[in-house]
């Protein structure tokens, strides 16, 4: 029997675990998922709790119903030393060797003085905190925006503003009520091309959300409530939502199947490693080495595509998932919802320096996909 060891229980980890249960025949591998956490959190609903629609519970299940579902050995540890010469991961419950061993540990908040003491809803903690800080809000200026790209899901910030938008109008405080978005882009979504660009400056019109590009913020002076960027310019506020710079997580960083900013190397399409072919990385953490955003929806496809390729191994031959290199958003901008969908092989092959993106929006129906997503997530990995 074949060990697939999986580090991490996110969107891509648990994915990875439910496909190697479902597609592989008995005795063929042994699963083990390990993650410091004992939750599977539905990061795309971290939103909702700073709103207020969720509480915690709602928007996590426990990693344990993994074992029951699927068969699947869950180990609540910390990854402290990967060694893809030995074979081995070592962690805080012990170590583990393995024949494939799937990388699925996201990016971590790097702790930095320009985002201490304002809150995004980047973690779940955070998101609770934010909330209580709007539970008081009656106006002001709010600005929201990134210190550092990438991060994870790159048009939240947007959609934080736009609901904030929302906010301000359900408590009838608009009037006296300005929004700003900063950004290191010179345009909104400018990675994602002219076509997105577009969109989203009448996404920002439309909520009356005002966009400050080419904001590379240099400096924070908290109590007089300004945002100063490297070129000088200001932004003062009365409620800052700021997006703490990502990390790779420490363990890829120093092992040698990072490359050369930190964040795993793998070799597309089979998103193993170049010099370890029995190690593959999915997700946030190999997204800025192929020049993916950081999303749970291409860590899933990615998840999809490792499982084919590891069974395919153990087999011989197996038929199974190519890489879907297309990536699927759906915004709720709180008075109605928006999706965004871009297929990311011309990028990713060096054909085009965008990906094909298109913009569907102004319509109440997307709030009801992106509730029905978050509930078919639940029921089809945890059966609740």
């Amino acid at each position: 029997m074949h060990r697939v060891l999986i580090l991490g229980g996110g969107s891509g980890g648990s994915i990875a675990a439910k496909r190697l249960a479902q597609w592989s025949r008995p005795g063929e591998v042994e699963v083990v998922l390990v993650d410091r956490s004992p939750w599977h959190e539905y990061r795309p609903s971290y939103l909702w709790v700073m709103t207020g629609k969720r509480q915690p519970e709602e928007v996590r299940r426990p990693l344990k119903l993994l074992e029951a579902r699927y068969g699947t050995r869950v180990v609540q540890a910390a990854v402290t030393r990967i060694d893809p010469v030995a074979r081995r991961v070592d962690t805080e419950a012990g170590a583990f060797d393995y024949d494939f061993l799937v990388v699925a540990l996201g990016a971590v908040l790097r702790p930095d003085p320009r985002t201490e003491g304002h809150e995004g809803p980047w973690e779940l903690e955070h998101a609770l905190r934010l909330r209580e800080r709007l539970r008081e809000f009656r106006g002001g200026h709010v600005v929201v925006g990134p210190v550092e790209w990438p991060y994870r899901c790159p048009p939240a910030p947007f959609e934080v503003a736009f609901m904030l938008r929302y906010l301000a109008d359900q408590r009838h405080v608009s009037d006296r009520t300005r929004i700003t978005v900063f950004h290191p882009w010179q345009q909104p979504m400018e990675t994602f091309g002219p076509l997105m660009v577009e969109g989203f400056r009448a996404f920002l019109r439309q909520f009356r959300v005002d966009f400050e590009g080419g904001f590379q913020l240099g400096a924070h002076d908290r109590d007089r409530r300004v945002l100063r960027s490297t070129d000088g310019r200001m932004l003062e506020y009365d409620l800052a939502v700021l997006i703490p710079p990502h990390a790779p997580p420490e363990p890829v960083r120093n092992s040698p199947l990072a490359a050369a900013g930190g964040y795993m190397d793998v070799t597309l399409p089979s998103m193993a490693s170049p010099r370890y072919p029995e190690v593959y990385g999915i997700g946030d953490v190999v997204a800025p080495t192929i020049g993916l955003g950081m999303a749970g929806v291409f860590a899933h496809f990615q998840a999809d595509h490792v499982a084919t390729q590891i069974l395919d191994r153990v087999r011989g031959v197996y038929l199974g998932e190519l890489y879907n290199m297309v990536g699927v958003c759906v915004m709720d901008t709180g008075y109605m919802g928006a999706a965004v969908w871009c297929d990311f092989t011309d990028k990713l092959y060096g054909r085009s320096p965008y990906p094909d993106c298109r913009l569907l929006g102004g319509m109440r129906l997307f709030r009801s996909v992106k509730v029905g997503f978050e509930r078919l997530w639940f029921a089809s990995l945890f059966g609740r």
